[in-house]
């Protein structure tokens, strides 16, 4: 799913949506790493990028999609190349689904983070009192810091555009299926063997 043009009112607003899909015989696989170094230490972080060839017989890349910074670079290419190629289950067998989190935020849930007497303070005096002392100092420029935050934070949430999926997609995808339908279905193509106990 790409953005792309201007937006609607001028830096504000959204912008227009196309969705691309290209065929998985154009798509290679590489396994890329960054080097990242400062004065204290140095590490490797490793990339799995899908290059995007224009057809068959030109080589040109046209697009690129990135899954940065994956531990096992390997064993995810492998999972997508037999999901792919193979046609196996997208999820193994006693796997649940992720949890979406996307606008699940609860507003003044980490307000005790810059409020130090909201939450706990008897503990946070015990265990860390000069840090607790310090946050209290600092309240008159963290709190309303927060609260600046947390209005921008809900107002991206709010006006956040939907995507709107074409009709050929949602066919394709079929029903949604919620958690307890996958735990009792019974065609083994979501997730092989039997299904947990209910």
């Amino acid at each position: 799913m790409l953005q792309s043009g201007a937006r609607r009112w001028a830096i504000f607003g959204p912008r227009k949506s196309r969705l691309v899909a290209y065929d998985w015989d154009l798509v290679d696989a590489e396994h890329q790493t960054t080097l990242q170094a400062s004065t204290a230490s140095a590490r490797r972080l490793h990339h799995l990028v899908f290059l995007v060839r224009r057809s068959e017989d030109d080589p040109t890349i046209v697009d690129h999609i990135i899954f940065a910074d994956v531990d096992f670079v390997p064993a995810l290419w492998e999972y997508i190349r037999r999901y792919m190629e193979e046609g196996s289950a997208p999820l193994i067998e006693g796997e649940l689904p992720p949890v979406s989190n996307i606008g699940a935020y609860v507003p003044w849930s980490d307000f005790g983070a810059v409020v130090p007497f909201l939450d706990q303070p008897a503990r946070r005096w015990k265990e860390q009192p000069w840090k607790t002392l310090y946050k209290y100092i600092a309240m008159p420029v963290t709190v309303p810091l927060y609260l600046n935050w947390l209005f921008f934070n809900r107002l991206t949430v709010w006006t956040a555009q939907k995507v709107e999926w074409p009709q050929e997609i949602k066919r394709a995808i079929g029903l949604l299926i919620n958690e307890l339908e996958l735990r009792t279905y019974t065609h083994r193509s979501l997730r092989p063997g039997p299904p947990p106990e209910l």
